[in-house]
């Protein structure tokens, strides 16, 4: 297995690679709210896609809050050794982790700055116009397929067979993204319909 501390390094770089940019970015768009003194209307949200969704997100960020320190203090390997899947490849289960978590957090950061101050699920106001560049011009829901990424990655960076438990999340966010499809068809009509054929949902297409 990866060492404490080499463990501790890489997730904690993680952490600050999001929020700066998330935190940065959620500032602007409060004070767009602000100057805007306008909400929007919101998306609306089938109830068996936050259930599925929500859980496991908060159980991630729980989590990947959390692991850092277990890190720190040396205590993730012996606390949760019950846990913990042993095999002979582990680093390299470990390290394949690392990498989707980081192409999560990039695509996460990529998205939400190419989105710029309106947030995911968000309120949407009534002169929003269709993002269709940056992130969004590779894929149609690029802030969900990061949590996609983050649900897969991380279980397998922590060799953590109970956080499989967090792929139930992947249907949810397929369904939150389809039911804002639906709004942003009634709103843009053919144009994005043309958007659909030409960009991927989760996946760029070929």
């Amino acid at each position: 297995m990866i060492d404490h501390s080499t463990m501790a390094g890489v997730l904690t770089v993680l952490l600050v690679l999001f929020f700066s940019v998330h935190v940065y970015m959620d500032m602007r768009m409060v004070r767009s709210r602000k100057d805007s003194g306008s909400r929007g209307s919101e998306f609306p949200i089938p109830g068996w896609a936050k259930i599925l969704a929500f859980p496991p997100s908060l159980a991630f960020w729980a989590v990947f809050f959390t692991s850092p320190l277990l890190f720190y203090r040396g205590w993730y390997y012996q606390g949760c050794a019950s846990l913990l899947v042993r095999n002979p490849h582990e680093e390299m289960i470990q390290v394949a982790g690392l990498l989707v978590m980081l192409g999560g957090v990039l695509l996460a950061d990529w998205g939400r700055v190419s989105r710029g101050v309106i947030a995911p699920s968000g309120p949407m106001p009534e002169d929003y116009t269709l993002a269709t560049h940056g992130a969004y011009g590779v894929m149609r829901h690029p802030l969900y397929m990061s949590y996609c990424l983050f649900f897969v990655g991380l279980p397998l960076a922590l060799l953590n067979v109970p956080l499989l438990a967090l792929l139930v999340g992947i249907p949810g966010y397929y369904g939150i993204a389809a039911a804002e499809e639906t709004i942003l068809i009634q709103k843009f009509g053919e144009e994005y319909r043309a958007y659909q054929k030409e960009v991927g949902m989760f996946l760029p297409k070929a």
